[in-house]
């Protein structure tokens, strides 16, 4: 048992070796660590797929995922890490792995008027936005990267509702296809809901009560 462990050891270093070390991460290197964020936030949720076929909106719930997103919050940019897990057996890799991590940075300007203009660098590809100065409400587009020039789409954009008051976002990612006159067709919408969880404290387990009830007779 030794001498096969081993020898899966020694493949799996040769292989990788072979293909250039580690495979490589979705996330920017960075050499320190990160500085202090004025505020961080982790929404949680799921995102329910749809795609546009013969003039209409069909579900699609094998391409529906849950995920997770830690926002840090600087001053001038945000630094945003999303989790998604498509867990639908039927899912065929149409939208990529089924285990996703992606990176969004955003570099927040100052405000014009009523909106706030933003630049966007991300894992999907590069582009802009606005938000409101409160950042309750945003949209932000970016040019699709690495996507085939056969693929139905583009580009992609994102409307975002940020409700801070009831602990939610609610969130739209279309994929869509511009031409070169700025006519667009849809291929894909997400509805996102996520729930909102921020910093606290717990004076005993917050387990410990649900422990206790269920063990006593």
């Amino acid at each position: 048992m030794k001498i096969v462990r081993a020898l899966v050891v020694s493949l799996s270093t040769a292989a990788a070796s072979g293909c250039g070390g580690l495979p490589p991460s979705p996330l920017p290197p960075m050499t320190t660590a990160s500085a202090e964020p004025e505020v961080t936030l982790v929404w949680v949720g799921r995102g329910e797929s749809e795609r546009f076929a013969e003039g209409q909106w069909v579900r699609t719930p094998e391409s529906d995922y849950d995920f997770s997103v830690v926002q840090r919050r600087y001053k001038g940019r945000w630094d945003s890490i999303k989790e998604m897990h498509r867990r639908h057996p039927g899912y065929d890799g149409s939208a990529g792995p089924r285990d996703q991590v992606l990176h969004f940075a955003l570099e927040v300007g100052a405000t014009r008027g009523s909106d706030v203009p933003v630049i966007i660098r991300s894992t999907l590809g590069d582009g802009k936005g606005q938000a409101d100065p409160e950042f309750r409400r945003s949209q932000l587009e970016m040019r699709a990267r690495d996507v085939s020039s056969f693929a139905p789409f583009n580009a992609y954009r994102i409307t975002q509702q940020y409700q801070y008051g009831e602990g939610k976002l609610v969130e739209m990612v279309e994929l869509i296809e511009r031409d070169g006159e700025g006519r667009e067709s849809p291929f894909v919408r997400i509805r996102e809901r996520a729930a909102l969880f921020a910093p606290t404290s717990f004076e005993q387990p917050p387990t410990r009560a649900e422990a206790v009830s269920s063990l006593r007779p």
